[in-house]
């Protein structure tokens, strides 16, 4: 498995993953911070600690739309050199068990995910200091939201890599993830929001006090349903399915 996770990222090498590592938070924060000073005294409560309200935007902005796209991109880009020049005939033709292959592909996009939302941790906390939001801004509780959103990616993350390994375009798996972000916002506020891949995330990544989720024991226990699903089926398709 070590080795064929290198081969994933040497595969991405050429790919200019760094830009969209960086262009993908930019764009996140950004929004987040123009509509938080935008609305600050909106937002602002006694009490308050603005840090944590300027997050709430993050969520709001990263979690339904920019992040739901990079999952679509980055599941696209570890399926591309596979579906050009017959590169799935020569790849399932060597000593590699399936089941591996799959796995792979999935880590290298959780890890890239990772990778986005530690730069958006380092853009959020660098632009907070910049733009003078008031207080120490409380790590702990910053990072914890990030590793909630990024464990609320991981259904989604499945769901696209399924969705790419079948499309052999790049543009089909992008125009899905683009399709089904569009409602994600309102879809959030209903109770179906807690079981759509591309609203997890965001309500995932928001403070308590600011999520529609009622039962956060519910909420995990649906999402670690919908992954054990979803794996289990990318899994067995993937194995049974002769990919051409």
């Amino acid at each position: 498995m070590k080795n064929v996770l290198y081969v994933e990222r040497l595969k991405l090498k050429r790919s200019n993953l760094w830009l969209i590592h960086l262009i993908g938070p930019l764009l996140g924060v950004f929004l987040a911070y123009t509509n938080f000073f935008k609305n600050y005294d909106l937002f602002m409560q006694p009490g308050d600690n603005a840090w944590i309200e300027a997050w709430t935007q993050v969520a709001l902005f990263m979690g339904p739309f920019v992040l739901p796209i990079l999952i679509g991109i980055y599941a696209a880009l570890v399926c591309r050199t596979e579906h050009v020049g017959g590169g799935w005939k020569q790849l399932l033709a060597l000593p590699i068990k399936h089941s591996e292959i799959f796995l792979s592909k999935f880590l290298t996009v959780v890890r890239m995910v990772i990778i986005t939302m530690s730069i958006l941790i380092i853009f959020f906390i660098g632009f907070g200091y910049i733009k003078g939001v008031e207080g120490t801004p409380p790590i702990f509780s910053i990072l914890g939201f990030m590793i909630r959103g990024i464990l609320a990616c991981l259904p989604l993350i499945l769901l696209q890599l399924i969705i790419s390994l079948r499309a052999k375009t790049f543009g089909v798996p992008l125009a899905v993830s683009i399709v089904f972000t569009l409602p994600a916002i309102i879809i959030a506020s209903t109770p179906i929001g807690q079981i759509y891949p591309w609203t997890q995330p965001m309500l995932a990544m928001s403070p308590e006090d600011e999520s529609p989720i009622q039962s956060y024991f519910l909420f995990y226990t649906l999402l670690i349903g919908t992954f054990i699903v979803l794996l289990f089926y990318g899994l067995r398709s993937f194995i049974k399915r002769d990919i051409t």
